[in-house]
């Protein structure tokens, strides 16, 4: 079974001009929370509105509404006030002053992972150093290559939207030649 079935968790939110990590509530624990005292608060604290009648069946809008609001709200960093960046439920955070892995965990979101997980199979593979972190790069470039090179040889029969799928693949490859332009890694 998995592991974030049981219980909800907590997902890590990341500054990484502080390169600091922080836990906020999931927007389960939130509803509940609002459930109990039938009012819901902004992050300051000031109370935006009664809340009550969101949980009768007669108002799942509102409370999809509610939801939605929760879960796309900004998180800002309390020490600089510049926003976190959400990377899931499974994320470690490095020693604050391990600048190498840092920049590694900046570069991997930038790229779009994240670590939420159900629990099961854990995060997978992050690159520890910046030698690994070229090796994952290349590996992905490639990877990303030969999905554009697969799209092309087929027909748009056989895939009604190939030209989305190698827009896709395009400009996850931009993306990672943009980070290991970045990162001052051979583009090779």
């Amino acid at each position: 079974m998995c592991r974030y079935a049981g219980k909800t968790y907590k997902c890590h939110y990341v500054c990484f001009k502080c390169r600091k990590s922080f836990k906020q509530a999931d927007s389960d624990d939130i509803l509940l929370r609002i459930k109990k005292d039938k009012v819901y608060h902004e992050l300051n604290g000031k109370s935006i509105r009664k809340v009550g009648q969101v949980f009768t069946k007669s108002e799942r809008n509102k409370l999809v509404e509610l939801v939605h609001e929760i879960e796309n709200r900004d998180i800002k960093c309390p020490e600089c006030g510049n926003l976190m960046a959400d990377l899931g439920r499974d994320f470690k955070a490095p020693k604050k002053t391990a600048i190498k892995e840092w920049k590694i965990v900046e570069g991997l979101f930038k790229l779009g992972k994240r670590f939420h997980t159900c629990g099961c199979d854990g995060i997978g593979y992050i690159p520890q150093n910046p030698k690994d972190y070229e090796v994952y790069l290349q590996k992905a470039l490639k990877e990303y290559q030969d999905s554009i090179i697969y799209y092309q040889g087929k027909t748009e029969a056989e895939y009604p939207d190939k030209m989305e799928r190698i827009n896709y693949w395009n400009e996850r490859i931009l993306n990672v030649k943009s980070e290991m332009k970045f990162q001052k890694f051979d583009l090779n």
